[in-house]
């Protein structure tokens, strides 16, 4: 389906269940005001147009012109809807937490199901978690309200800014690209939200810069802490700061417009997401990361290990909430560092059913996942991972990542050392990468740092006598484990793409 026409979909499927007499459809969504919007808006594409009911538990059922009295209780109010023979279109708002506590309220619904199945009268029911109780399964439709598309982002951002006092300089200032990006960042929010970032992001100021996505992304990271086991990831690394990799890197490139209209309107497919495994401390971590900050979408990190300690519930139902954060976000990368603490085989064996139905659980919705959030996943122990998820369709590509080789030691040498303003001019860049062989890159930077509280403590700059020292320091990871690195690279060959050339 088209992005634009999403509103317009909306519209028709809830007319749908009007004209096929659905008697209570229940819309899974906390954005009551936007669902008011849209019942109003279908009720006048009917005629003779019927009236709109609404319902919380303060102020009973209220309609455009009226207040119906003695309608606070919720009976009375169900009551009142199916005492009434004209035809109308209900809202009940807040409804839920009775449906969990008085089984009357179930019974009462019961008894409006079989008054309203005969007439075009629907009753919508909105709430944002999912409450049926047994009786009511065959008689209640569920819809879930998709999350506000690109044109009502854009209304919205328009209508913030020409209520703003420098309205005619904030429209000059915002390009079509800075558009186009505010309004991808502001996707997955509801119409509150993505109104009350960008009026706060525009509290004082005159023009429209890139600054202005950091505070979408904040009111993202809002949403985002309240899933439990998810975090926003701010602040990524940038492409360039990644040394060597190249055929990672091709990969991305290839990427780089993906999410651009013409990318969709050519048929390309969305990416799924990528495994990186390989040796410790050479960039895996920071590999799955850049995919966040290269395509400009949020960054999660999902944390596996903590969904099964039960500080946020059970981990099934943490799990749910935390993939439907995900989606309701996208476009986004989600991150996810060391796979196989969550759902190795071993981690299977000693949750029980458990561990195997939130493992049964994810490998499903990666499958089948609608919105698109990028998997970028990290592991030091490939082998422990179940067949089902290195099979092709799971992620698009493994990639293996080991010891860099000189080209790419010199590249991140070049990286750590532009990062501390060393001039290169003065630095043997050549002799430092016969200094570091056998180095990773977390070794490398450790060696830089090294040799910068070196010379700090001298009071002079750096130089490579420095870093030769401080390398010297270090026993790199090839020594001590190097019948695991080979191990490691001898499971990789036939198996995944050497993310280096």
């Amino acid at each position: 389906m088209d992005e634009l026409s999403r509103k317009q979909q909306i519209l028709q499927d809830l007319k749908k269940f009007v004209l096929s007499k659905a008697s209570i459809v229940y819309i899974l969504s906390d954005e009551e005001d936007r669902l008011e919007g849209l019942l109003k808006e279908l009720s006048s594409t009917f005629q003779p147009k019927p009236k709109l009911l609404i319902w919380n538990p303060f102020q009973g059922l209220t309609g455009e012109n009226e207040k119906i009295e003695n309608s606070t209780n919720p009976i009375e109010a169900l009551d009142k809807a199916i005492q009434r023979t004209e035809q109308n279109l209900y809202l009940f708002e807040g409804l839920h937490p009775f449906l969990k506590t008085d089984p009357f309220v179930s019974r009462k619904l019961k008894d409006l199901h079989r008054s309203l199945r005969n007439r075009y009268s629907t009753l919508f029911i909105i709430a944002p978690v999912l409450v049926v109780p047994d009786e009511l399964r065959r008689d209640m439709i569920v819809y879930e309200l998709p999350m506000p598309d690109a044109m009502e982002v854009e209304r919205i951002l328009m209508g913030v800014i020409s209520g703003s006092p420098h309205a005619s300089v904030l429209t000059e200032s915002l390009t079509p690209e800075l558009k186009d990006r505010m309004i991808k960042a502001a996707l997955g929010l509801s119409l509150d939200q993505v109104a009350r970032a960008f009026r706060s992001a525009l509290i004082g100021r005159a023009t429209a810069d890139s600054s202005l996505i950091d505070a979408l992304l904040e009111e993202k990271g809002q949403l985002i802490k309240k899933s439990g086991i998810l975090s926003l990831v701010q602040n990524g690394p940038a492409f360039e700061e990644i040394g060597g990799l190249e055929n990672l890197k091709d990969w991305l490139r290839k990427r780089s417009n993906i999410l651009s209209d013409e990318g969709r309107s050519f048929g390309l497919q969305l990416p799924k997401g990528v495994l990186i495994t390989g040796v410790s401390g050479c960039g895996k971590s920071l590999c799955a990361k850049v995919f966040a900050s290269f395509w400009g979408v949020p960054l999660l990190h999902l944390d596996m290990a903590r969904l099964y300690d039960r500080t946020i519930g059970e981990p099934e139902e943490a799990l749910q909430v935390a993939l439907r954060t995900a989606e309701s976000v996208a476009p986004a990368v989600l991150w996810i560092d060391e796979i196989e603490a969550g759902i190795s085989i071993q981690s299977q064996k000693a949750g029980g059913g458990t561990q195997s139905r939130v493992f049964a659980s994810f490998l499903t919705w990666m499958q089948e996942k609608s919105a698109f959030v990028f998997i970028a996943a990290t592991a030091n122990v490939i082998e422990l991972l179940p067949p089902e998820v290195l099979r092709k369709g799971r992620f698009d590509q493994i990639f293996f990542v080991t010891l860099p080789n000189p080209q790419e030691r010199k590249s991140i040498l070049s990286i750590h050392l532009k990062k501390n303003g060393t001039d290169l001019s003065q630095v043997n860049l050549d002799m430092l990468v016969k200094v570091t062989e056998g180095f990773n890159g977390a070794e490398i930077e450790q060696a830089v740092n090294g040799a910068m509280i070196e010379a700090f403590n001298s009071k002079r700059t750096l130089n490579e006598q420095d870093i030769v020292i401080s390398a010297g320091n270090i026993v790199p990871l090839s020594t001590t484990m190097r019948e695991e690195i080979g191990r490691m690279e001898r499971w990789a060959y036939n198996r995944a793409i050497p993310a280096s050339r």
